[in-house]
């Protein structure tokens, strides 16, 4: 019974901190506005000299062919890696951009291929960060889906 009259309240005060809108998904919400301001590149443009340091702070939508092999797992509740995409004029013959992603959003990222020779396109949405403290500069993903809500908010998800 305790249980149960603790649950109910917990419930009652999360819905009155959200204004009555209880989020079922994870993912992330955005206004129009914001969401207007939505990039479309792909890893080749990004990776380009100073080319990811110029979108610090924008969102945007990334395309690429596939992830890499390695996480990293660098801080408690994230994991390092990157997406790369095929681009003869480089000197490898690949294009990269770091990206960060939370662990709670591991299992989707992880279903991408890590096939160089994938010629799909795929794409991430998120958004690109400067981390001051390890003077470090990627995108840190927040889905690969979205769906615009009963508000006009667009909501990623996985």
């Amino acid at each position: 019974m305790a249980r149960v009259l603790l649950l109910t309240l917990v419930l009652s005060v999360a819905s009155s901190v959200f204004g009555g809108q209880v989020r079922i998904f994870a993912g992330a919400r955005f206004d129009p506005k914001a969401w207007a301001k939505l990039q479309k590149v792909d890893v080749k443009t990004l990776s380009q000299d100073r080319a990811l340091e110029s979108h610090v702070g924008q969102l945007v939508e990334l395309h690429f062919q596939f992830r890499s092999k390695e996480l990293r797992h660098i801080k408690p509740n994230w994991y390092q890696a990157s997406i790369w995409q095929a681009a003869p004029e480089e000197r490898r013959g690949f294009a990269s951009v770091p990206v960060m992603i939370a662990s709670t959003d591991l299992k989707g990222f992880e279903g991408f291929t890590t096939d160089h020779r994938q010629t799909a396109d795929l794409k991430i949405f998120g958004q690109v960060l400067y981390d001051f403290g390890i003077n470090y500069v990627f995108v840190r993903v927040i889905g690969t889906h979205t769906f615009v809500d009963g508000d006009g908010y667009t909501n990623v998800t996985w």
